[in-house]
């Protein structure tokens, strides 16, 4: 049991769920207890650093010159510090006082806001610091081969030795080794916030902003970050508020919550809204469906005959597909037995032709030679039967040739003069006499050419019936499917009308459907209901915690507030601000300020005054934090250029005078850069100032 629990329960009026309570606020990140917190001590021991100036337009004594006179100044600068007030000034702006302190707290929150220029001339930078009388010391190198990165480590120094804290090689592992670092030594919680609904973080950065006032940033009492309740939270935290850190991690978990809630009632909302429009809209098809299912005519088709066409035109396709195949190869049958006969018959006549030719020239008589002309005598037609020679040439003839009718000499060789014999054998109706001169050899030559002609022909007249019968199937398939096709367009209308009326059905069906499936049901849960009814009874619980820790934190808070408002007009007035009678802190990081029998809010005020009251409330802080050993303020400040922000010199002398007393008294650190700077040395000496006189740099 916790005290913060204790109290939720209490609060809520519900002890039996008082362990329900404290696990709602460890899972929304609460803590339910806390301790009085102590300031720690924090001082800077020494500052040093080293590299080279790159000059444009300007002398390494200031002097300006011509815009184009370029010069590279090395520079070293050290420094020994201990607690009190010291001064860094020069007598011109733009003289390096801003960027001294803007080094040091680059080494003390690793994050640099140095000019790029005045970065790339730094080489080496090396800090000793000290928390609560245990030395540190951060050492970095900057890496001008790439984007000027810091490379180095922060060590502590204690009785066993230096111990290495942490490394860094880059801008971000430089803030995260100092942050961890800082947190941890000078116990600082984190400061829960919320950005946008979601929770976030303040932590070493936004304190270490805290310790610098500067005239860009004198808008906020406390903090350099314009966040929406930071500088109230930032009071809470160096106030040592007991329970400043539940309250802030309450107030956020609140906002998250919230948030979240509201994403999810709104994504109900839109869940309901779309549905609502889902369903007008099936309601919307249902009718149209119901109108589309009216206007259909519902014709009758004779199914059966529709089915057995459809059957028999399918059955009709394979058929005649079928003889379709057979057809063609009949008809490339028949043109083969065609060609294959005329072929056959053709050469039956050119044989015919050429043995009556043959004939004809051999039953010849010759009475001159075919080539000169010269006259075959009649002793030479009478030794061509006797002899054997030859009437026109006179070669020896072939006597058995010539017992056929035959006339060719015997130089012809044998083959050659057979092959004569058979194709000049005398036609039918012209041996000696008119009688027939075929024997019985050439009968049968004879009937076996007919066979084969008729065989051709027989051929080709199967050929031609084969392709007529295929011809005659196909027509009647053709006549067939014309029948069928008659039978199905009969029916196209009224299956076309069956068809549209069964898909009006379905598609009524469908809506009808769809607009029961989207009808509103008050026990259906929108998305992510569950979560919402959960955040609901959890933001029940954080906001009973926000309000307890607020009152205990304002109920702490109230003499302390008290007293911090007495001690920043006394403050004040040391700085300044004379006609000053009164100032109102409030918990918020509010404030009133009683002038003149008037009162202005902090925000009313001018410039220089708001210098002097953020300044005073500093101090005041500190102080107070170091009196009564409660607070977190670690005791070291920063306050750049105050002579800029309408403080006139008689009046500066007065605020340095005060803030020296005051720190010395306090064993704190502060640093001061101004254009003061005789006032400056005047003040503190030349020890404790690092001063450019005229036009002369600071380093």
């Amino acid at each position: 049991m916790t005290r913060l629990g204790q109290a939720v329960a209490e609060d809520l009026r519900d002890q039996g769920r008082l362990a329900e309570f404290e696990a709602i606020l460890a899972k929304h990140q609460v803590s339910t207890s806390a301790s009085q917190p102590t300031p720690a001590h924090l001082w800077f021991t020494r500052l040093a650093f080293r590299g080279t100036k790159v000059l444009t337009g300007v002398t390494s004594a200031g002097v300006a010159v011509d815009t184009d006179y370029r010069e590279e100044v090395p520079f070293t600068f050290s420094w020994d510090l201990g607690t009190g007030l010291y001064g860094v000034g020069s007598d011109e702006n733009l003289r390096g006082k801003s960027s001294t302190l803007r080094i040091l707290m680059w080494a003390l929150r690793g994050r640099c806001d140095l000019k790029n220029e005045v970065r790339a001339w730094v080489d080496h930078v090396e800090v000793g610091l000290t928390i609560d009388g245990v030395a540190h010391r951060v050492t970095f190198d900057v890496d001008h081969d790439n984007s000027d990165r810091p490379i180095g480590q922060l060590t502590r120094t204690s009785g066993a030795g230096e111990t290495v804290v942490g490394t860094f090689d880059s801008d971000d592992t430089f803030e995260d080794v100092m942050g961890s670092a800082m947190m941890a030594a000078l116990r600082l919680p984190a400061i829960a916030a919320t950005q946008e609904g979601r929770r976030t973080q303040h932590v070493w950065p936004t304190y270490a902003g805290a310790l610098l006032i500067r005239g860009d940033n004198l808008d906020m009492l406390l903090g350099d970050k314009k966040f929406a309740g930071l500088p109230a939270r930032l009071l809470s935290m160096f106030a040592g508020a007991e329970w400043a850190a539940a309250r802030n991690e309450a107030t956020s978990a609140v906002t998250v919550a919230k948030a979240e809630l509201t994403d999810l009632q709104d994504a109900t909302k839109k869940h309901a809204t779309a549905l609502h429009e889902a369903h007008e809209r099936a309601e919307d098809a249902v009718t149209k469906a119901q109108n589309a299912l009216e206007q259909i005519s519902s014709s009758e088709y004779d199914l059966d005959a529709v089915t057995a066409a459809v059957e028999e035109l399918a059955d009709l396709d394979d058929q005649t597909a079928s003889v379709n195949h057979r057809l063609l190869a009949a008809r490339s049958s028949l043109s083969v037995a065609t060609a294959q006969f005329n072929a056959e018959q053709a050469l039956r006549v050119q044989q015919a032709e050429d043995a009556y030719a043959s004939f004809f020239f051999q039953q010849l008589q010759p009475h001159v030679c075919p080539r000169c002309a010269g006259p075959v005598t009649k002793e030479r037609q009478d030794a061509e039967r006797d002899q054997h020679q030859c009437s026109v040439c006179t070669s020896t003839l072939d006597i058995a040739a010539q017992g056929e009718h035959v006339v060719v000499a015997t130089v012809v060789p044998e083959a050659d003069r057979q092959h004569l014999v058979d194709d000049l054998q005398v036609p039918t109706g012209h041996g000696e006499d008119g009688g027939d001169s075929s024997d019985d050899d050439e009968d049968e030559d004879a009937e076996g050419r007919t066979d084969a002609l008729n065989a051709l022909a027989s051929a080709r007249d199967d050929a031609e019936r084969r392709v007529a019968a295929l011809e005659t199937r196909l027509a009647v398939f053709n006549e067939r499917r014309v029948v069928v096709r008659q039978v199905l367009e009969a029916n196209r209308a009224a299956t076309g009308a069956a068809a549209a009326r069964q898909q009006a059905q379905l598609d009524l069906a469908r809506a009808e459907g769809a607009a029961a499936a989207l009808a509103p049901d008050s026990t259906q849960l929108g998305p992510d209901q569950g979560r919402a009814e959960v955040l609901a009874g959890d933001l029940v619980v954080l906001n009973s915690a926000k309000k307890i820790t607020t009152n205990w934190v304002q109920e702490g808070q109230r003499q302390w507030l008290s007293d911090l408002g007495e001690d920043i007009t006394r403050l004040a007035r040391e700085f300044g601000m004379s006609n000053l009678t009164q100032v109102d802190l409030g918990g918020g990081a509010t404030m009133t300020v009683y002038q003149g029998g008037q009162t202005n809010a902090y925000s009313a005020c001018e410039r220089g005054e708001k210098l002097r009251l953020k300044l005073a409330t500093a101090i005041a802080l500190i102080k107070q934090g170091h009196a009564s050993g409660v607070g977190r303020h670690p005791g070291l400040l920063f306050v750049d250029s105050p002579g800029a922000e309408e403080v006139p010199i008689d009046d500066l002398d007065v605020m340095l005078e005060a803030l020296q007393r005051e720190a010395t008294a306090a064993d704190i650190q502060v640093f001061i850069g101004t254009r003061h700077t005789e006032e400056l040395v005047a003040l503190l000496g030349e020890d404790r100032c690092r001063l450019g006189r005229g036009t002369n740099f600071v380093w």
